[in-house]
């Protein structure tokens, strides 16, 4: 075996921030679905070396850790951390219960994101932030694998369902905030129903939008088409 994944995670979350990424996040949201390794974001910190040092004290500390790098997830340690950290953005920490890729700035994803993914996340029991589904999807995009394109559709059905719920009634500040991060034809026609007229007239353009875009559910509310709603 080895030391417990969630022990060590937890002792970083002690001294640092820690954004809960990949399988373990989309996992925690309600997704059914296996994982081989854990994925998390530790707080980027000042620079990269003092980011290498604390997690190398950290592994140092449980004894039995080692540090690795890509290509090849080839063993480092000292000033390399840094080096490695710098060049790929990620590490990966073995010897723990599964392997454990640590980032410093997630793929598509800038370094200075880090406090809005934090702000708009969830603290967990085990001291992780659970990101919001849409910032989870942020991290899964175009790296070309389908179970990240899983991941992404399932995030979405989250995201559409909460939508779905709040928008009908939701304040305009906060309607026109949910439009701009994320909006398709259902969370559209949902829009349609707040009594805000702006709000009302904002869904009617995107809906116009993708209709022109080629979006078939689009074009039939626009021509006042009846649609299924579980569609």
């Amino acid at each position: 075996m080895g030391t417990p994944t969630n022990r060590f995670i937890r002792q970083l979350t002690s001294g640092y921030r820690v954004i809960a990424l990949g399988g373990l996040a989309v996992i925690a949201h309600g997704h059914s679905r296996s994982t081989l390794d854990g994925d998390i974001w530790l707080e980027p910190m000042s620079d990269p070396a003092a980011w290498a040092n604390f997690l190398e004290n950290q592994c140092n500390a449980f004894g039995n850790l080692t540090i690795h790098r890509l290509p090849g997830w080839t063993r480092v340690a000292g000033p390399e951390i840094a080096e490695a950290i710098e060049e790929t953005s990620v590490v990966r920490v073995l010897g723990l219960d599964c392997p454990l890729d640590i980032f410093r700035k997630p793929n598509e994803v800038e370094i200075e994101a880090f406090d809005t993914f934090c702000e708009r996340g969830t603290k967990r029991s085990d001291g992780t932030i659970l990101p919001h589904p849409l910032d989870l999807i942020e991290t899964k995009l175009d790296t070309g694998r389908e179970k990240d394109l899983q991941d992404i559709s399932f995030l979405e059905s989250l995201v559409r369902t909460d939508y779905k719920q709040r928008l009908p009634t939701a304040p305009p500040e906060e309607a026109r905030a949910m439009l701009e991060r994320y909006s398709e034809w259902q969370v559209l026609r949902a829009a349609l129903s707040n009594p805000a007229p702006e709000i009302r007239e904002l869904a009617m353009c995107q809906l116009k939008e993708f209709a022109e875009a080629g979006d078939p559910f689009s074009l039939a509310i626009l021509e006042g088409r009846e649609i299924p709603l579980d569609d």
